[in-house]
């Protein structure tokens, strides 16, 4: 009962107040939805991004093309947080005029990506998108799908704002208002948008559901109306670019010669052990073993929310690609049984039509131990396989 009065019927009475008291209300309105949040220090030509930061220069550059060459987005989770020469935000942006921008971290799992483009959705006709998949996604708890609290670094009230203010009744935003409502109650303070989403969702379950919840979204929508009046969206100041296309370069690469010299350092780097970790990270894995936890389809929300984003994708005509990364068969023991998962994952990926690259091999026998640096991160060897795919799928270099 407390917290019914505390999430519903509080704000209630608050939008009702605002409303009427409309003439008084602005010093209130403008304590409570004042952002005071400090100055950030912007590198309008980033390579890479953990997260947005809050800061709407940020959102409003995400799938912009540059006023003069094309730009890839490279999205996906800890594994971008690896910096090497070799990763494609240094390799591919050094060496060609086409450039890649990533963005993510640990977390930042299929949800977050598809609420992130449903947000940006008229940018994405066509875009270069590359998606990278970790196979760590769809296992044990990280299955439930992404965190809330990651959720919210990369979705901002802005970007759902837009997703609110733009979206009719589409199966998409459906969807994201029905996976809203089971992350509602690990949302610290939820936002408008947040509540708005939970409510509307909450109304299609009954009559019932509809009569008690139509009263609550109408009060947010005139608070939502009202804050935005008050402190409006801002708006981006760096103009959309019509997407240049890619266009190849007469550029070769000695591939045999990448290869060969970064998986010998890596399995140098390697030398202390038998898994084809490097040594700095061996002890953390030293005497342990790792153990896979398959989940049921019909309970992998990951699995669920992947399915969605690719077919959002290609309903949209994104120019949309992905990467499955590996795992380390050596370290975890039983990594076929994420076989079956894996299989789907590549099934859904090939019957909407999008290119991808799997490097998930759970038999040792046929693993490149050089692939990885520990037990899921990226080798610069394994970046180098990445950076062939992107720019072989892209069409960046003249075919000879």
């Amino acid at each position: 009962m407390k917290q019914f009065v505390f999430v519903y019927v509080l704000p209630l009475i608050v939008a009702i107040a605002i409303t009427v008291n409309l003439a008084l209300s602005n010093p209130i309105n403008r304590f409570f939805f004042e952002d005071k949040s400090p100055q950030k220090s912007i590198n309008a030509d980033f390579k890479y991004l953990e997260n947005f930061y809050d800061e709407p220069i940020y959102e409003n550059q995400f799938l912009n093309s540059n006023s003069n060459a094309a730009t890839i987005y490279l999205l996906g989770s800890s594994e971008l947080t690896h910096n090497s020469n070799a990763i494609p935000y240094n390799f591919i942006s050094d060496h060609f005029k086409v450039k890649v921008k990533a963005i993510g971290h640990a977390g930042n799992q299929c949800l977050s990506i598809f609420s992130q483009l449903l947000a940006n959705q008229q940018k994405l006709d066509n875009a270069p998108i590359v998606i990278i998949l970790s196979p760590g996604w769809f296992e044990s708890k990280a299955s439930k799908g992404s965190p809330s609290d990651i959720f919210l670094e990369y979705n901002s009230y802005r970007f759902l704002n837009k997703i609110i203010t733009t979206q009719d009744s589409s199966e998409f935003y459906t969807y994201l208002k029905k996976r809203i409502a089971t992350l509602f109650d690990e949302f610290n303070s939820p936002n408008l948008e947040l509540r708005l989403m939970n409510y509307k969702h909450q109304t299609s379950l009954s009559f019932i559901h509809q009569t008690l919840y139509t009263p609550i979204i109408t009060a947010d929508q005139k608070l939502l109306k009202l804050r935005n009046n008050i402190h409006p969206i801002p708006q981006n100041n760096h103009p959309f670019h019509p997407r240049i296309s890619i266009a190849y370069e007469n550029f070769f690469i000695n591939w045999d010669s990448l290869y060969s010299n970064s998986k010998k350092q890596v399995i140098n780097n390697a030398s202390g052990n038998k898994l084809g970790i490097a040594n700095d990270y061996y002890p953390a894995f030293k005497n342990k073993k790792g153990h896979i936890q398959p989940v049921a389809n019909e309970y992998n929300q990951e699995l669920k929310d992947m399915q969605v984003l690719i077919k959002f994708l290609k309903e949209k005509h994104a120019n949309a690609s992905f990467i499955i990364s590996p795992l380390n068969p050596f370290y975890y023991k039983n990594l076929k049984d994420l076989s079956p998962t894996i299989a789907i994952i590549e099934q859904t990926i090939k019957a909407n039509g999008f290119k991808y690259l799997n490097m998930f091999e759970p038999d040792t026998n046929k693993y490149e131990k050089a692939l990885l640096s520990d037990v899921m991160h990226l080798s610069p060897y394994g970046w180098y396989k990445i950076d062939r795919f992107i720019i072989d799928n892209y069409h960046l270099v003249h075919e000879k």
